[in-house]
């Protein structure tokens, strides 16, 4: 077995320095594409293979992410390296071992109740969207791992400038940052730490569609093209088209979920850049009850198929689906589901935010993808900051999904067309 961990062909140049950084805390942060999981995900499969004990934690807000987030990515990494036949890896629990020595890579969520406390002797922790634990969890997290050396990475892109990553580990942003996103090492406030920035330029393996399309947010949103593109710290976001929301913890949500009157599931498509997401909508004392099913890159319509039946969505269950795609829509309906398209049309997008600002929003705690929608999804702001009454087409996908259920199910008359419901006002 020999992996050259030296060719570029296989390391992004840009992150080589990391890879014997002896520091407590890596904190990898900056725009998207820039390969920063892509690194991490590398960096702890070469320390799982080449030190004589290494025990890495997954961590992530939720404990449902981490399967399809990091473990599938060392995974994909492992299978590129042509090195499956040294590792196992199991998805109940979610754990990777490599056989050589018995070195293993462990999951966590900061949603169950053990955390990381019952792993004995960690080496290592990867936190994956960072800037979504709280310092509460953060801090219970790192002040819980003990024994000898310990490392823990950080990946995330630098959403609010208000984060208490900021004030935990950088200096004051004016001493580093440049307005062109052109800058690597940042020095930290802590002597034990290490920041790298980096941006899609910074990466030799970024796809020219994706750089077109992270270039094009300049001309869609300023905010988002500082913080996505750029990797700068934004700002405090004005404007947001839902603020009347809260959590229900998980402990409450199945009581009160069966407890409130079902509305519907909603379904938005993607593949490559957008997620598929799928949102369950209950309604009840002027209020939506949102609960977070499927939010995933890449899949099939056979794939969702098997999802969804995977997810406990019967043949029974009402799904409104983005009318976009009706091929899709019919072969989910050939599939055994009660799936039908949304109502789509002039200012059916304003009309849906307008009939959901009426109620108030109630949302699981479980629902981590939602939930950054909710913080995010903003009306567009023109040069005075005047809003323009138009939402940007960014944080929308579980929102879109639920608008669909809201619209079709409390706004519309129902007709039915060849086995497909058809909407009219």
């Amino acid at each position: 077995m020999i992996v050259d961990f030296s060719n570029p062909k296989i390391f992004n140049p840009a992150y080589l320095p990391l890879l014997n950084d002896t520091n407590r805390y890596i904190l990898m942060y900056g725009g998207r594409d820039s390969a920063k999981s892509y690194f991490a995900a590398q960096k702890v499969i070469i320390d799982t293979m080449r030190k004589p004990y290494s025990r890495y934690i997954l961590v992530r807000k939720a404990y449902a992410h981490i399967k399809d987030s990091q473990f599938q990515t060392i995974k994909d990494i492992v299978i590129s390296y042509g090195l499956m036949d040294y590792f196992v890896f199991t998805e109940n629990p979610l754990r990777i071992i490599f056989k050589k020595n018995g070195n293993m890579i462990i999951a966590r969520g900061l949603d169950k109740e053990h955390k990381t406390k019952s792993i004995k002797d960690p080496t290592g922790v990867w936190y994956e969207e960072m800037n979504e634990i709280g310092f509460n969890d953060f801090l219970k997290t790192t002040t819980s791992l003990r024994g000898g050396i310990i490392q823990e990475i950080a990946t995330f892109n630098p959403e609010m400038e208000t984060e208490w990553i900021n004030s935990y580990f950088f200096t004051a942003k004016e001493s580093y940052e440049k307005s062109d996103g052109n800058f690597h090492y940042v020095k930290s406030i802590r002597e034990d730490t290490t920041i790298l920035h980096t941006t899609y330029k910074d990466n030799t393996y970024v796809t020219p569609q994706s750089a077109e399309l992270l270039e094009s947010f300049k001309t869609i949103d300023e905010n988002y093209y500082k913080i996505y593109t750029l990797g700068l710290w934004g700002g405090v976001l004005e404007g947001l088209i839902y603020t009347d929301w809260e959590l229900f913890d998980s402990a409450q949500s199945d009581d009160i979920l069966r407890s409130t009157k079902f509305l519907g599931y909603g379904l938005d498509w993607g593949f490559t850049n957008d997620p598929t997401a799928i949102v369950k909508v209950y309604i009840g004392d002027n209020t939506l009850y949102l609960d977070e099913i499927l939010y995933k890159k890449g899949m099939t319509n056979q794939e969702l198929c098997l999802e969804m039946h995977c997810c406990g969505i019967t043949s029974t269950d009402e799904i409104v689906a983005d009318s976009a795609e009706p091929k899709s829509i019919q072969e989910l309906y050939a599939g055994g589901f009660n799936i039908h398209p949304a109502l789509k049309g002039p200012d059916s997008i304003r009309a849906g935010i307008s009939k959901i600002r009426q109620y108030k929003i109630r949302v699981t705690a479980r629902s981590h993808n939602l939930i950054r929608e909710l913080k995010n999804y903003r009306w567009k702001m023109d040069k005075d900051g005047n809003s323009l009454n138009v939402p940007v087409d960014n944080y929308n996908h579980g929102l879109d999904a639920v608008r669909y259920v809201v619209m079709n199910k409390t706004m519309i008359r129902k007709k039915r067309i060849f086995g497909i419901r058809s909407y009219s006002i």
